[in-house]
């Protein structure tokens, strides 16, 4: 037996089948009157627009599964997946926008407070008065450079033409950019100095190296209203004077805090009873004082005498003080 006996063999029992379940589509069936009704062929339609979607999706599935095709969900999920990387990479953007603005701001303010200490600098200068913070000055605009300072200092020199000289020294290490900056103020403030050396080099480290020495003109009479040198000047004189006055000096080895009043005496020449000399102890030493001699190791000026005691000039800035009677007045 083979094969197309066995397939006559199945199609006749299942005829058979057919004939006895339903003898009225068998007869139609072998008359060929099945599809002749519209019910009929609106079913084998049907029929086939059933089997041809089921095979193009299966066919679809088939091709969607092995990864040839993309499906609508895969491409839907492709452009979520896309639009989340957009997304994390615009916050990551406006992030570093928002960073390099408030560095940028950051950087202009102290920028424009190093301009202002520089034009400070420059207004001030040749004046006199500036010498004494010119060192802490250029210190500070250093360390807003963050640069390091590895040496600093301010030198007199001779008179020259009338002026009087002194001369800058300074070695400083840092960044390209900031020892640059330094160097073009320094430049800028100091217009009419002379430059006997300067150098500017790279260092084994990657820092630079600015080194340098400037000779700089003092002149003693300028600016006599704002500068404060007139202030100077009298404070000069008074020192001076002070000095002078110094011929006359009462225990000068003994601090006025060891020392104890312990009397006066009035010559017979002294009228309305005046007391012109106050008896001072310190020690096994006894002293006669006078209004405008000087005591002790700390140059305190005596004012006057009373019942309370003897009246010391104040230090700078500070009242008179009192040195009290040891016991009782005389």
């Amino acid at each position: 037996m083979n094969f197309q006996d066995i397939k006559t063999k199945l199609l006749g029992h299942l005829v058979s089948w057919a004939s006895s379940a339903c003898p009225q589509l068998a007869i139609d069936w072998r008359n060929q009157k099945l599809f002749n009704t519209v019910w009929a062929r609106i079913a084998r339609a049907l029929l086939l627009c059933v089997l041809s979607i089921a095979s193009i999706e299966a066919v679809w599935h088939f091709l969607t599964a092995s990864g040839w095709i993309q499906s609508q969900q895969q491409q839907w999920q492709s452009v979520k997946m896309v639009q989340k990387t957009q997304q994390a990479e615009l916050a990551l953007q406006k992030t570093k926008f928002q960073t390099l603005k408030l560095n940028h701001a950051q950087s202009n303010m102290a920028l424009l407070e190093y301009h202002s200490q520089v034009d400070e600098l420059i207004l001030a200068w040749p004046n006199s008065a500036l010498r004494m913070q010119l060192i802490s000055r250029l210190q500070q605009l250093a360390r807003a450079h963050n640069l390091h300072i590895v040496q600093m200092k301010f030198s007199p020199l001779p008179n020259e033409q009338g002026f009087e000289a002194a001369a800058l020294e300074f070695s400083l290490k840092g960044p390209q950019s900031a020892t640059f900056a330094y160097w073009q103020s320094m430049n800028q403030l100091f217009q009419n100095g002379i430059w006997p050396t300067l150098s500017w080099r790279l260092l084994s480290d990657g820092e630079y190296a600015l080194e340098g020495q400037v000779h700089l003109l003092w002149d003693a009479e300028d600016a006599f209203t704002d500068t404060g040198v007139e202030l100077q000047a009298a404070s000069r004189v008074k020192v001076e004077k002070r000095d002078r006055s110094l011929e006359v000096h009462v225990l000068p080895d003994h601090s006025v805090a060891q020392m104890r009043l312990v009397g006066a005496a009035q010559p017979h020449s002294a009228s309305n009873g005046e007391v012109f000399w106050t008896l001072l102890q310190s020690g096994r030493h006894i002293m006669a004082v006078q209004t405008g001699h000087f005591l002790g190791i700390e140059n305190r000026r005596v004012l006057s005498l009373d019942a309370k005691g003897l009246w010391l000039e104040g230090e700078p800035g500070q009242p008179s003080s009192l040195l009290a009677w040891d016991k009782v007045p005389p």
